[in-house]
């Protein structure tokens, strides 16, 4: 919001009789809501932010997306030919049995059984199920990535509302510092008019009114603008007291056509094309689950020491290490239904996730096309908001000169000076909402990240 020049008042009475000293209302800060006594102690602390800053330390410091950061990087981690059974298994085995036949057994005797030995198996064949299995891991790494990155593009968009919700709340307490200054400069006004016999009793208190009601809403565009910032504070990562000197400018872009926008987002879109990650992932589930109708063969093999000794003897003296191998096949002939029920239900899930696929398309084209129209809807508006002010202004201007010449009544100088306050905050609000409705357009193109990505490639 721009400064706001000093006013002085000067009224001359006819005959000569009164005259009105000069009043003065001190110049307006720009948008950073300090007052002029405070502005010398609280400058040299307070730092400038942007938006592109605001976003840097969002992304260093939101909790939210280092949680993003870190599931992704569990995602990655569980894509290893390990987690498919892809690998041998090797297990060191030692025990000792002790056998004391009962009575009327073919063998009297005690026996005792010790090992010691090195054993590994590995599955040769499980009807595919550990490629697939492989294959489903590397599917997972990828949806993991797709989906921190749409968490992080929410959490991104979270910091530019909040960001143009404090830069906001700072032009409306300016707006009402505004409003103040006038007020009591009326409420002077009418008070020396009253002493001077040239006001009556309601229009003082009229002036007052007005004057109350002005203050009450700077307090609360105070409380608003310390709110504001404590949100932005949060979202940053940083301490909820911290002060920012926010830009009062806002810099659009140009904005690609609706259907390059469209192309790219089916291209690019985190949630479209997680949605598609997730189909994958049902049909890799499906197929796993049938390998559960096909034989098993593993191999097994193991090294070491075996002692049978008759009696207590636990111990491997007088052995020397001895090797076993063997191929194994298992094939489940009837288990209840219990692997045609899997199967059944995989299938299901992923003829649902399909279902869910196609909403998520007609829903991002839905998106797409709302944000479009959103988008163009706020700059027109912006545009008559543009518009609106310079008459308000004019209106304001003029209406003052005629207030101080007595032409117009207090409640037409009201209503002048209210339409110019609401014009004032109405532009910077939709400022703020177009620049919003473009960066959530990007978000929708799978966009709103690009910048940062370059930069770290």
């Amino acid at each position: 919001m721009n400064n706001r020049n000093s006013v002085k008042w000067s009224v001359f009475s006819g005959n000569g009789a009164s005259f009105f000293f000069l009043l003065f209302v001190p110049a307006f800060l720009a948008a950073s809501g300090v007052s002029a006594a405070e502005a010398p102690l609280l400058a040299p602390s307070v730092e400038r932010l942007t938006l592109e800053g605001a976003l840097r330390d969002a992304l260093e410091n939101n909790t939210d997306i280092r949680v993003a950061r870190g599931e992704e990087e569990i995602a990655r981690n569980g894509v290893h030919i390990g987690n498919a059974g892809l690998l041998p298994k090797v297990s060191a085995v030692s025990s000792v049995s002790w056998k004391e036949p009962g009575e009327g057994a073919v063998s009297e005797l005690e026996s005792t059984t010790t090992v010691a030995e090195l054993q590994a198996s590995y599955t040769l064949f499980d009807g595919f199920g550990n490629i697939r299995t492989f294959t489903r891991l590397k599917n997972s790494g990828r949806l993991g990535a797709l989906l921190a990155r749409e968490r992080i593009e929410t959490v991104v968009m979270e910091v530019v509302r909040a960001y143009f919700a404090a830069a906001n709340s700072l032009d409306q307490l300016d707006a009402s510092k505004q409003a103040v200054d006038i007020s009591e400069e009326r409420l002077q006004r009418a008070r020396l008019r009253a002493e001077y016999g040239q006001a009556n009793t309601q229009e003082l208190l009229s002036a007052e009114v007005d004057a109350n009601n002005d203050h009450v809403a700077l307090l609360n565009a105070r409380l608003g603008r310390e709110s504001a910032m404590r949100s932005l504070n949060v979202l940053l990562g940083q301490p909820v007291g911290r002060q920012y000197a926010l830009a009062d400018s806002v810099v659009f872009s140009a904005l690609p056509p609706l259907d390059s926008l469209r192309l790219g987002a089916f291209e690019a879109n985190a949630g479209y094309l997680a949605s598609g990650r997730e189909v994958r992932d049902s049909r890799l589930a499906m197929l796993i689950s049938r390998s559960d109708h096909y034989p098993e063969v593993s191999l097994q093999a193991a090294w070491g020491l075996n002692r049978y000794a008759g009696g207590r003897d636990a111990g491997l003296d007088e052995t020397t290490p001895g090797i076993s191998a063997a191929v194994v096949m298992s094939w489940d002939i009837f288990n209840g239904r219990q692997s045609a029920i899997k199967t059944e239900n995989a299938r299901i899930a992923w003829l649902n996730s399909r279902l869910l696929h196609d909403r998520a398309a007609r829903e991002l084209e839905q998106e797409l096309r709302d944000g479009w129209d959103s988008w163009l809807n706020s700059r027109e508006v912006l545009g008559f908001e543009e518009k609106n002010i310079e008459s308000a202004r004019l209106n304001f201007s003029r209406t003052r000169e005629l207030y101080v010449l007595g032409q117009v009544t207090g409640t037409t100088f009201r209503e002048a000076q209210l339409n110019l306050i609401q014009a004032e905050k109405s532009r910077a609000s939709a400022r703020y909402d177009a620049k919003i409705r473009e960066l959530d357009l990007l978000r929708l193109g799978g966009r709103l990240l690009t910048p940062f990505e370059e930069e770290e490639q």
